[in-house]
């Protein structure tokens, strides 16, 4: 068993709760599964805070503006979403809905980190095609790096006295850190080009909750900051969120369940406020023999626009049971994609352990999406409602795993981050980049 499924697996235990139907799962960078033990002792802390209940909506509008300068700070999240279908279609755990092909590999592996122990992830492409990302290295060390065409080059080392938890960026020379303090506060350190500096004021005192980060917006918890050029602007979250997914320009936030529900909650921003959007319901394959009272639980990564009404929104879905030779509670699971089509979800599952998650995704440029799976693999649809599937090339090195996906907008270009040589221990892993042009 690899280091990265041990701690997926000792996640997925922590998170499962005891039969009550609530799941709490925190994702913070770098790692949105390496760096899930520390998002543990947080969450325990602190615990989720649900959602609110839905009332009738507007229409979902076929594409969000951006975020302007002059926009004003909101008082509350728009009504949510309403859609169809509630419950996605049963299927027994070996009947997949996609129909995936192989396909030969294109990509190139960029660049593989000499040193052992090393994993790139949680990147962020800015507006001047600037590459961010975290590096994670030996020793728990996180460090943020930007990518020059060649290299990594390293900022001067961020003087946080706690643990670095997010990661944020809006070009080469505006950078932003979330990170913890020893007294259990959280701060925010932002890059200049040249030196790392402490702020906003408004931060100061607040309490470490949940945090990530992505390109110009963070999550803090209940509520979200976004940078608009020359300030922050804080904007009020409609629930506990976990993590941000989608582009700057049109960004989604992923949280906890609303109470009494085991769907995830997600909101699309409008470029004025949060508006929340129905997830339907899934359920456990018509085989599966759950114990303890377990429903099962949705477990979402990434969000990925395909169209001017069209959403993917991928993870997986996972459910407790018996296992009758070792006698002891295991988790199934199986990947999950929903496409949202105006407003209408289709469902499609992936035959149990083929593969069990989507980890990653990101758009191809061209109307289609990349998506990483727990098993290694990247699989891609097309504009033409194609699936294939590949493994990237590793050299000498073995294994891939991808930590991460990042489409520039300028070029096209999606970049995957993770590591190689990822068999048994991190000692063995050695952080990579890989590009598709």
């Amino acid at each position: 068993m690899s280091w990265l499924t041990g701690i997926a697996r000792l996640s997925d235990r922590l998170f499962a709760g005891s039969g009550s139907g609530k799941m709490c799962r925190v994702n913070v960078p770098p790692s949105r599964r390496i760096a899930g033990l520390l998002a543990v002792a947080i969450l325990m802390a602190g615990g989720c805070r649900p959602g609110e209940a839905p009332s009738s909506p507007p229409p979902l509008s076929s594409s969000a503006p951006s975020p302007s300068a002059s926009a004003t700070t909101v008082t509350k999240a728009l009504d949510p979403v309403v859609t169809t279908p509630a419950t996605c279609p049963e299927t027994s755990r070996r009947t997949g809905r996609f129909r995936v092909t192989p396909a030969s590999g294109s990509w190139e592996l960029l660049h593989v980190d000499q040193t052992p122990g090393t994993v790139m992830g949680s990147g962020t492409a800015t507006s001047d095609s600037t590459l961010w990302a975290w590096r994670l290295g030996p020793g728990d060390a996180r460090d943020p790096r930007h990518w020059n065409g060649r290299g990594w080059d390293e900022p001067a080392p961020v003087p946080a006295s706690g643990r670095l938890l997010a990661l944020g960026a809006a070009s080469a020379d505006r950078a932003w850190v979330l990170a913890g303090t020893e007294d259990g506060h959280v701060a925010l350190l932002t890059w200049d080009g040249r030196a790392w500096h402490t702020g906003p004021p408004e931060l100061a005192g607040q309490p470490a909750p949940v945090v990530d980060a992505q390109g110009t917006w963070l999550t803090l918890g209940s509520a979200s900051m976004r940078w608009d050029g020359t300030a922050w602007q804080s904007v009020p979250a409609p629930f506990y969120a976990l993590s941000l997914s989608g582009t700057a320009d049109t960004p989604w936030m992923i949280g906890t369940p609303r109470e009494g529900s085991d769907r995830r909650s997600i909101a699309r921003w409008t470029g004025r406020a949060w508006q929340p959007v129905q997830l339907p319901t899934l359920l456990s394959p018509t085989d599966a023999e759950p114990v303890h009272g377990d429903t099962g639980r949705t477990d979402l990564r990434a969000v990925v626009r395909t169209g001017p009404e069209e959403w993917w929104v991928l993870g997986s879905f996972q459910w407790m049971e018996h296992e009758k030779t070792d006698l002891e509670d295991v988790f199934g699971s199986r990947a999950v994609a929903m496409r949202l089509r105006g407003t209408t979800w289709t469902c499609l599952v992936a035959a149990e352990s083929k593969p069990k998650a989507f980890t990653a995704a990101a758009p191809d440029g061209e109307n289609g999406l990349w998506a990483a799976t727990d098993a290694g693999t990247l699989w891609h649809l097309s504009s033409t409602g194609r699936w294939t599937s590949e493994r990237l090339p590793t050299g000498e090195y073995g294994p891939a795993v991808v930590e991460d996906l990042v489409m520039r907008d300028d070029t096209g270009d999606v970049y995957a981050l993770g590591a190689v040589g990822a068999q048994g221990e991190l000692t063995g892993s050695h952080g990579a980049l890989w590009r598709l042009r």
